[in-house]
């Protein structure tokens, strides 16, 4: 190729990294590389955390005798592993995946370990996950009274309330935090009996009391035995 040749090739390169597609692709790879520079910032991160892995499975080790350590089921470890990457190991929610770990490599417990439990886990919020431990040792009644005003129920309101509010962050949400247990399957607010009838001096019906317990599920019961600690210090 000629000296001419070669500058007129040149030209047309030039001429076409200055159109308009050009240009938008290399904005796309510039605002890509600046994506790419938030998403993987905790790389180094999760590398300077080597201690608190280290932790993790030393607290595991513990709980696991040696000579029944054998292979955990990919659907069990992999979530496991994937959500202690977020996870402080001192919280509850870390002391229920590290038993839900041990339990899956262990030969004489690896029953225990459903599938469906790490997925479980990776949804409670810290206070949820206080209240199964609470539930995993005792049910707590809660009763509430309605009114009645022109055959209509209003103004629904909790009268006694035994569990432990104090011990969560937000007790307000306490019924959001069993409704939402209750979607997982493993614990819920269930009635005890029919609704009482609360009635005026004439006898008229003016309200009711609803008596209730919150309650594991019997599925939850099983999560229970796999994954919460039967003692934990901060509580």
């Amino acid at each position: 190729m000629g000296k001419s040749s070669s500058k007129i090739v040149a030209k047309e390169i030039y001429k076409d990294l200055l159109s308009p597609s050009v240009k938008e692709i290399g904005d796309i790879l510039k605002n890509s590389t600046k994506v790419a520079r938030f998403a993987f910032a905790g790389i180094d991160y999760l590398a300077a955390k080597h201690d608190r892995w280290k932790t993790f499975l030393e607290k595991v080790a513990g709980k696991v005798k040696e000579e029944n350590l054998v292979e955990g089921h990919p659907q069990i470890i992999g979530p496991i592993i994937e959500s202690m990457v977020y996870i402080e190991n001192e919280s509850i929610v870390g002391e229920m995946f590290s038993n839900l770990l041990a339990r899956a490599i262990d030969k004489t417990s690896q029953d225990k370990a459903h599938p469906a439990f790490p997925k479980i886990i990776q949804q409670l919020s810290e206070d949820e996950a206080i209240i199964l431990f609470y539930l995993k040792k005792k049910n707590y009644r809660v009763e509430q009274e309605w009114d009645l005003i022109n055959n209509q129920v209003i103004n629904l309101r909790t009268t006694k309330e035994e569990f432990p509010l104090t011990k969560l962050s937000f007790s307000e949400k306490i019924w959001m935090y069993m409704d939402h247990l209750n979607s997982l399957t493993i614990a819920g607010t269930w009635k005890t009996q029919n609704d009482i009838p609360i009635r005026n001096s004439a006898g008229i019906q003016t309200g009711g009391r609803v008596i209730s317990d919150r309650k594991l599920s019997e599925f939850g019961k099983l999560f229970a035995d796999a994954c919460i600690p039967d003692i934990f210090e901060a509580l």
